[in-house]
């Protein structure tokens, strides 16, 4: 842990980034970075004062970086599988944090390092990780780069939006020996593919390969081959990004939090967001650029 100057919250290099120190302060008062740091560069967020100058150290579990007003979140312990351990569940907590600190970002992209998501062994107590994914309140699109399983399936349940690797296999291995998911994944799995899948999945511990998983609705797109995996998601990158960013937030708390109300007082939320909605400059913009027949130009305000 390094102290800065006064005007600096605290620059933390023992696990992920810079922890938001203000941009123009560091540059001037820090114009070269520190090569020991391996930090090549200020990161600059998209909008406001305060930034998170971000670049992955290969010391910690978890990746974290930023490119414009995409943050991406990167398991990266490949030599274990991407185990989500308590340490790992508490870097992915930490970036989320960073994350919901910047409000210029719109999305967040989670995936894995290597071959495989994150695959449980039964080796060591999993850690908890799926709280502060599902938390943020911008759109968390997981990549999954090959297999997720136990805690790692519970992780990508975590998430929004879904897409895989045709090879990839899916489900909770644990359960012949008596292990029951404890991150969500008897809450989160049902809602998502619906109880009889899920019970399906859950009861019989089997796997489900990439092609079933898109038809019951585990994942949302299947990459027809392993290197266009890329392709799908700067496809969908773009389409959430160039979107109204809080059109998309509004979005994914309606549909978050109706899932728990009636139908009724599910249709009262998206009226109260809708009234919230029109009342900002987002809003306006889109109707205007439509009437112009122009591309909209949001500013999240």
């Amino acid at each position: 842990m390094l102290e800065r100057a006064p005007d600096l919250v605290k620059i933390d290099v023992s696990g992920l980034v810079f922890r938001g120190c203000f941009k123009a302060a560091f540059k001037r008062r820090f114009p070269v970075v520190d090569p020991i740091l391996n930090i090549p560069k200020i990161v600059e967020k998209s909008k406001g004062e305060a930034g998170i100058a971000i670049h992955p150290l290969t010391t910690g579990p978890v990746l974290l970086s930023l490119n414009a007003n995409v943050a991406t979140i990167t398991l990266d312990r490949p030599d274990n599988g991407n185990r989500i351990d308590e340490e790992m569940a508490a870097a992915l907590g930490e970036a989320c944090r960073l994350v919901s600190e910047d409000d210029g970002l719109r999305l967040v992209v989670l995936t894995g390092n290597g071959n495989v998501f994150s695959i449980e062994d039964g080796s060591t107590a999993p850690g908890r990780s799926g709280a502060p994914v599902s938390a943020l309140a911008i759109p968390v699109l997981v990549v999954l780069n090959g297999d997720a399983t136990g805690p790692g399936l519970e992780l990508a349940l975590a998430g929004d939006l879904r897409i895989c690797v045709p090879s990839a296999h899916f489900g909770f291995p644990g359960l012949a020996n008596g292990v029951l998911p404890q991150d969500g994944g008897t809450q989160r799995l049902p809602r998502l593919v619906g109880p009889s899948w899920a019970r399906d999945m859950l009861l019989t511990g089997r796997m489900v390969d990439a092609k079933e998983a898109l038809s019951i609705g585990l994942v949302n797109r299947v990459a027809e081959q392993t290197g266009q995996l890329a392709a799908v998601l700067a496809e969908l990158t773009a389409q959430i990004v160039g979107g109204s960013p809080l059109g998309a937030r509004y979005a994914k708390e309606a549909v978050g939090k109706g899932m728990d109300l009636s139908l009724d007082q599910g249709l009262e939320l998206e009226a109260d967001l809708n009234v919230i909605l029109q009342s900002t400059s987002d809003r306006a913009e889109g109707i205007n650029s439509f009437l112009e027949k122009r591309g909209p130009k949001f500013t999240g305000s």
